[in-house]
């Protein structure tokens, strides 16, 4: 259902490529190059954490001012004028958006073109999990023997990729500072040999890494909760 973009290093190459794709995709973009296709796509998962950081920046400015960001987001996506709409959270996961952008901007160092706006959205997409932290310290102190829940441990909602998950990560730091940390997650349910725990009072603190659809909200009712997207 994404538009897919197809090169060949051949002519022969590029027409079966776009065949095959054909066959089960509504939407096919043919590229005269190989290096343009794999450059578009360098460049679209960049512009997404481009986006991805700065919208995290600036919730934690108006976390800082005590502002609810998804609202702001909320309001700002009336604008006609070119805005598009990212909610902050996290940070980017997955295969993509972490990893694409992480070699543009060295193949550019390496070019001579440095690209520095990409090289503080790679630096501000990898402290997140560490201000979520320093988040959720501020919330319960010292975090030895806290009982804390993470609820979704995919990179996105309603995928069970755990590739690069923040959430993953935010469940790793917390650890790290003695806190037993467990995860609810109806989508992935195992990984790394731990299992989906259930959403059941007596966690210090409940934080909402990802909203699956199957996720019953009916069970956070009455828990102390850290919604990521809202930081509240």
């Amino acid at each position: 259902n994404t538009p897919k973009i197809v090169a060949g290093v051949t002519t022969t190459a590029r027409e079966d490529a776009i065949r095959f794709y054909s066959s089960f995709c509504s939407d096919v973009v043919p590229a005269n190059k190989v290096e343009e296709a794999e450059a578009a796509k360098l460049l679209e998962n960049s512009f997404r954490l481009l986006n991805i950081s700065f919208v995290n920046e600036m919730s934690k400015y108006l976390y800082k001012e005590g502002i609810d960001a998804l609202k702001v987001v909320d309001l700002a996506a009336t604008k006609p004028y070119g805005f598009m709409r990212f909610n902050p959270g996290l940070g980017a996961g997955g295969h993509c958006i972490p990893v694409d952008p992480t070699f543009l901007s060295s193949t550019a160092d390496v070019a001579g073109a440095a690209i520095r706006t990409l090289d503080a959205a790679i630096a501000v997409n990898n402290q997140m999990v560490d201000f979520f932290c320093d988040v959720v310290k501020h919330r319960l102190g010292d975090l030895a023997g806290k009982k804390i829940c993470v609820v979704g441990i995919s990179y996105k909602p309603d995928v069970p990729d755990t590739r690069e998950s923040r959430a993953w990560m935010l469940v790793e730091a917390l650890r790290s500072y003695g806190a037993i940390v467990v995860w609810h997650d109806d989508v992935v349910k195992e990984h790394k040999g731990e299992f989906s725990q259930p959403l059941t009072n007596g966690y210090d603190l409940v934080i909402i890494g990802n909203r699956h659809k199957t996720l019953n909200h009916s069970l956070l009712e009455g828990m102390p909760t850290l919604d990521t997207e809202r930081l509240s």
